[in-house]
């Protein structure tokens, strides 16, 4: 739920009252205020059925829609007005501006629009909002670039601009976070951080809207962005793949230290699920007591990756199971465990939010693997999952062997993303 007013540096934006009937049909006179309007949309009428219908959305349980009086913020002086309305698709809203004669060409609307689309996808948790402008109101376009739109469609007169974080591993990361994170739009990228939890490489990271080349310029963005976030050591960017991708297009990154990947992204649904049983003679369950949860640490650090020194690996564990209880304690979904007895052998998390859910984490003992654990596990929680959301996503390294796993239980590609991470390399005492 968003928290009002919103306030910028020359901005306050508000609920609508009944006291500002006349300022509102006032801004909405302009003899340049119509000319992509319809004639009756102008009229006293249509304004003062606009602002009671403004003031009604404020009564809705839960709220799905605001538009926001956009107010200067030394005299209260209503200047036009800015909203979010959310669709039935979970997630994604449609967003609109006005803005009084008087007031264009100041950078308000961008001001007001901006900090409207920030709380929209901080608290809200949108990932997906949509413009929907004339075909010749050249203005409003313009405007929605500025804001990071990029054309989406085109319907008849309509023209409509999307502002998507629409890639599934980043995207279903942001959803596990919650509101730890905070998701913020600039040119060319968006940015992800996680204060809480500074030492997570994919909780804070850019998602680059294209291939990021130019290491000097990613660098100084990244360090920018993340400047005054305690704690956050390393920089991690993002992005779609293209056909040009390839290791020994970074090798220049690579020589300075970035660890360069390539995840495929991949869904399954009901229709797709070719379920594999758990053997017999384990356990599978939620993970609970203390004893689990330090099983569950030692077996996840025995299996990281070499690269990563094992007292900072075990710092990014105790955020990462703070992380998950909280979002069991909220009933998001659980990490769980086979177990032969009260030993752990196999181990990962399921979590749903909205319309998706994403599996975090799947680890086997060594002394437990090609005995079928990851395959009843993953198939397991894929029935439970999908008993509560329509898509499971997994995020797996496209050159390791799991995906084959993945795919023969009915996971289908649905992305392609390459990620550079760089981090300080400590030696572990002797």
């Amino acid at each position: 739920m968003l928290t009002l007013p919103l306030v910028t540096p020359r901005l306050r934006l508000r609920d609508f009252c009944a006291g500002d009937a006349n300022a509102y049909y006032q801004l909405r006179s302009g003899a340049a205020f119509g000319q992509h309007y319809a004639t009756h949309e102008l009229t006293p009428t249509f304004g003062a059925a606009l602002l009671q219908q403004f003031i009604a959305q404020q009564q809705a349980t839960p709220r799905r829609a605001w538009q926001l009086a956009i107010t200067l913020a030394d005299s209260d002086t209503l200047i036009g007005s800015v909203g979010l309305r959310q669709t039935s698709l979970a997630g994604e809203a449609q967003f609109g501006i006005e803005l009084g004669q008087a007031y264009r060409g100041q950078g308000y609307a961008r001001e007001a629009g901006a900090a409207l689309l920030h709380a929209g996808f901080n608290p809200l948790g949108l990932h997906r909002v949509e413009a929907d402008t004339h075909a010749a109101n050249l203005p409003a376009q313009r405007l929605a670039t500025r804001l990071g739109f990029v054309p989406s469609r085109q319907a008849g007169e309509r023209r409509i601009l999307a502002l998507a974080l629409d890639l599934p591993g980043v995207l279903s990361e942001r959803m596990l976070l919650g509101t730890q994170a905070r998701l913020s739009r600039h040119p060319g990228y968006w940015q992800l951080a996680t204060p809480a939890q500074p030492d997570f490489f994919f909780g804070n990271l850019l998602l680059a809207d294209q291939a990021p080349l130019d290491r000097a310029a990613w660098e100084a963005r990244f360090d920018s962005a993340f400047a005054g976030h305690a704690g956050v050591q390393h920089r991690t960017l993002v992005w779609a793949m293209d056909e040009e991708d390839c290791a020994a297009r970074y090798a220049h990154w690579q020589a300075a230290g970035y660890e360069y990947q390539e995840a495929s992204a991949l869904l399954l649904t009901r229709d797709t699920l070719q379920p594999a049983p758990l053997p017999a003679g384990y356990t599978l369950r939620p993970l609970a007591s203390t004893d689990d949860w330090q099983q569950w640490a030692e077996l996840m650090t025995a299996s990281r990756d070499p690269a990563f020194d094992e007292a900072g690996y075990r710092r990014f564990l105790a955020g990462s199971q703070r992380r998950y209880q909280a979002l069991e304690h909220a009933g998001h979904g659980h990490t769980w465990g086979v177990f032969a007895g009260a030993q752990l052998q196999a181990c990962a998390g399921l979590y749903t939010w909205q319309t998706l859910g994403r599996y975090q984490q799947v680890a086997t003992a060594p002394q437990a693997r090609r005995l079928g654990l990851a395959s009843g596990l993953v198939s397991a929680l894929a029935d439970w999952g999908l008993a509560r959301v329509p898509r499971l996503v997994i995020v797996a390294d496209a050159h390791y062997h799991a995906i084959d796993l993945y795919r023969k239980l009915g996971f289908v590609s649905a992305s392609r993303e390459a990620s550079l991470c760089w981090w300080p390399r400590h030696k572990e005492p002797a």
